[in-house]
C-alpha cells in the first residue's frame, strides 16, 4: 500500500507523559491507527516500522515531532500486515 504515515503529539497532555497518535493512510483512504509513548514510538521508527529514508534525516523528523508536535512521511509503501505487526489498528471508514 502506497500511503503517508501521520504523526501528531497530543498537545493536551504535560509533554513528560506524551502521547501519540499515528495514523497511516493509503491512497483509497484505508487508515490504521494507534496510539502510543514516547518511547513506543521511539521503537516503531527506529525498529518496527521500516522506512526508506536515511538516518539522519530520521533522527530530525523525529525531534521535529517531540518538539513541534507534527510530522508526516509522505509517500510510503507498507503492506498492510507491516501496519498490523506493528500495532496500527484498521480504521473503517464511515459510510
Amino acid at each position: 500500500m502506497h500511503g503517508t504515515l501521520d504523526i501528531r503529539r497530543d498537545s493536551s497532555m504535560n509533554p513528560a507523559s506524551a502521547l501519540y497518535q499515528v495514523r497511516y493512510e493509503d491512497l483509497a483512504g484505508n487508515s490504521f491507527v494507534a496510539s502510543m509513548n514516547e518511547d513506543d514510538l521511539h521503537e516503531l521508527l527506529y525498529e518496527r516500522l521500516p522506512l526508506d529514508i536515511a538516518s539522519c534525516d530520521l533522527v530530525r523528523q523525529y525531534d521535529l515531532v517531540r518538539q513541534g508536535g507534527h510530522v508526516s512521511f509522505p509517500e510510503m509503501e507498507v503492506k498492510e500486515d507491516q501496519l498490523a505487526g506493528v500495532g496500527l489498528k484498521y480504521l473503517a471508514t464511515e459510510g
